[in-house]
């Protein structure tokens, strides 16, 4: 196992009202948030304890059938795989990609129900490019294309359960075989988002990108957006903003 790149992002992540900490294993690297008030120190221990769950599933299943880890196809897994595993499969086959596109959505998951058990009405977990989101109020996430030096747009996004993932060829250890600077993908579910946005990330060309992005929305109902040769393509019902 790597230790993952620093996120250099993360200094311009403060929620107002929020307390945020972090939780690390292996590849793993969470920024987490909850309302002020919520008791931080047994949740953070709860979803170290779960990260560490869910990654030896994964591990452990990939051990007995390496295709799980290494395809960049959709795998079939048996009935009797871990729920993890299940998870993983499932949604990358509806989007057409290897199971592991969707591991960093899949660990958000696969965490959140701890957060209602410790009393956190509301939660934002940061892990890399994906970021799964529960807010009782309309809230904004920055996009940070590779080689800003600031944020200056983000997407709006309405109350409720969201994952927002993030592929690029030119940040992180994720593999893409595209060549779009930003891939995002916008739905309620983190792992379908994960898989979709390495989807999104694959794209070749504006063109291709366009296409992809459209069928993403008219098939599965994801929204996204593509910073690819300097052009923006995106589907779906996206709501960008200025940053100041």
């Amino acid at each position: 196992m790597v230790r993952p790149e620093i996120r250099f992002y993360r200094r311009f992540q403060k929620p107002e009202g929020f307390a945020s900490f972090e939780i690390a294993a292996g590849e793993s690297d969470l920024w987490i948030a909850v309302p002020k008030g919520v008791p931080v120190v047994p949740l953070r221990e709860a979803l170290l304890e779960r990260l560490l769950q869910v990654r030896a599933q994964i591990e452990e299943f990939g051990r007995r059938r390496r295709e799980f880890i290494t395809s960049l196809e959709p795998v079939e897994v048996p009935l009797f795989a871990p729920a993890v595993v299940r998870k993983m499969a499932s949604e990358a086959a509806r989007v057409g990609v290897g199971p592991m596109a969707g591991v960093a959505g899949a660990i958000n998951f696969f965490l959140a129900d701890l957060f209602e058990e410790f009393g956190a009405e509301e939660f934002i977990v940061e892990n890399g490019g994906d970021v799964y989101v529960h807010r009782r109020q309309p809230f904004t996430v920055a996009l940070f294309p590779p080689g800003a030096v600031r944020l200056t747009l983000g997407l709006e996004l309405p109350s409720g359960t969201w994952g927002i993932s993030t592929s690029s060829r030119r940040i992180g250890h994720s593999l893409s075989l595209g060549n779009a600077s930003l891939a995002t993908a916008v739905c309620p579910d983190p792992v379908l988002s994960d898989c979709c946005a390495t989807y999104l990330g694959n794209s070749t060309s504006p063109e291709d990108a366009r296409q992809r992005a459209e069928r993403l929305y008219r098939e599965l109902k994801v929204c996204g957006v593509v910073l690819i040769e300097g052009k923006f393509v995106f589907a779906g019902d996206l709501r960008f903003v200025k940053l100041v």
